[in-house]
């Protein structure tokens, strides 16, 4: 069963199927707007600072050590894993600007401001997005199809590279989404999509092994479960071309081997910090192979996918 613990008890269990039209795993039926709603204004902050979401974001928004070694672990490889799909973009065009889709605090979009882009974010949570601005970094308190809307409308193809990291999973649309977000692409231009990968061989070995139910799945938040065919496959039946595939560290492997962080809430902390000297010990382009080895095994936290979009 997944973990439907804030759910009215009244309300209907959803199912995960797959998405007759893109190929994707989804609830069904998807949560009502006025459900998702009432989720993130009373309940998603309380989860997100006891642990129970997002733990990323959660560390980021913290102060003190914890949150430096976050910063300087994702400055390290994720964020600078995007500035290195861009780069080819960065060199041919002048100024060259960058969105970040729900982009939290903001880090990502500075990363992209110290590499020499003029780089924009929005964030639809508030407290959220106010982190990043009071550090000085452009982000827009909107939601994506207004503010994407607005921007084609205004400016057609305004950016260069746009990245959405971690934000389809939440969605009840990502097709649309992701098409706007295309709309506002100038040609040539990268778009970077990092979702997780559930469903993956090793979830599925590791929940065979420890009994557990599927705690990847979270509703009603997670709406969509995407591995690394399903999200390359969305992104090409939109018209872009997939130039790149690659995954972040198999968290998994940590139960299979008996960190079972799942049942035992405070081993979290201690494997993701064995994941991220992991991470900072190796040359970047080694750990960049091997990420792209394991996008080839369908293995990996997280599917990440840089896409081209043609020239007329």
């Amino acid at each position: 069963m997944p973990r439907t613990d804030t759910l009215p008890r009244d309300a209907i269990q959803p199912r995960v199927i797959i998405d007759a039209d893109w190929g994707y795993r989804r609830l069904d039926p998807l949560p009502a707007a006025v459900e998702l709603d009432r989720f993130y204004e009373s309940r998603y902050r309380d989860l997100l600072d006891d642990g129970g979401r997002a733990p990323d974001l959660a560390r980021l928004l913290g102060r003190g050590p914890e949150a430096d070694r976050e910063r300087t672990w994702l400055s390290a490889t994720l964020h600078a894993d995007v500035v290195d799909a861009v780069a080819p973009v960065a060199s041919a065009v002048e100024p060259r600007r960058s969105l970040d889709i729900g982009c939290g605090t903001g880090d990502l979009v500075r990363a992209m401001v110290d590499a020499g882009w003029d780089a924009h974010g929005i964030e639809p949570a508030r407290e959220i997005a106010r982190v990043g601005q009071d550090a000085g970094l452009r982000i827009d308190v909107a939601s994506a199809t207004e503010y994407l809307a607005d921007r084609t409308a205004s400016q057609g193809s305004a950016f260069h590279a746009i990245s959405l990291m971690n934000v389809l999973e939440h969605v009840p649309a990502p097709a649309s989404l992701l098409r706007d977000a295309i709309a506002a692409l100038a040609p040539g231009g990268r778009l970077i999509v990092r979702v997780p990968n559930d469903f993956s061989p090793l979830q599925m070995a590791a929940q065979a092994a420890l009994g557990h139910d599927p705690w990847w799945v979270v509703v009603p938040d997670h709406l969509n479960y995407f591995d690394h065919a399903s999200i390359a496959g969305l992104i090409e039946r939109l018209g872009l071309e997939v130039i790149d595939r690659s995954a972040d560290f198999p968290m998994e492997s940590f139960l299979l081997m008996g960190d079972d962080y799942v049942s035992k809430k405070e081993l979290g902390p201690i494997v993701h910090e064995r994941r991220r000297r992991h991470d900072l010990a190796l040359d970047p382009k080694v750990r960049r192979r091997l990420g792209r080895m394991w996008a080839a095994g369908g293995i990996g936290r997280n599917a990440f996918v840089v896409a081209r979009r043609p020239a007329p």
